[in-house]
């Protein structure tokens, strides 16, 4: 499943975070900003990025990077689904989901 849900803005700031099993490393999101460093658009970055030792999965919406971070080889489409859901709850509690209402509303993201 997955360990661990990081939140990166369109300038590349990890600006909040969330560990479920294990904490893994910001350093982790080296391997999906050398991905996006390749691509010309943001919405280019490949979905699924395969590091040697965990798998990175994301989506861009508003400006903003969802990156789940798996340790296990799961369906893609199950995570992908689970962060535009997690995207979708964002939107109904703050009417948007961009970094500043995240901000904002730091403890019930948290939660």
């Amino acid at each position: 499943m997955i360990h661990s849900l990081f939140i990166i803005n369109g300038s590349g700031d990890v600006f909040m975070e969330k560990h479920w099993k294990t904490v893994v490393g910001k350093s982790i999101c080296d391997y999906f900003f050398e991905a996006q460093s390749k691509c010309a658009n943001s919405e280019d970055v490949p979905p699924v990025i395969a590091t040697p030792h965990h798998y990175l999965i994301n989506i861009f919406r508003n400006n903003l990077y969802f990156v789940a971070v798996l340790t296990n080889e799961i369906a893609p489409l199950f995570v992908i689904e689970f962060l535009h859901r997690i995207m979708e709850v964002f939107e109904d509690y703050f009417g948007e989901c961009t970094e500043t209402s995240l901000k904002d509303n730091y403890v019930i993201v948290y939660e």
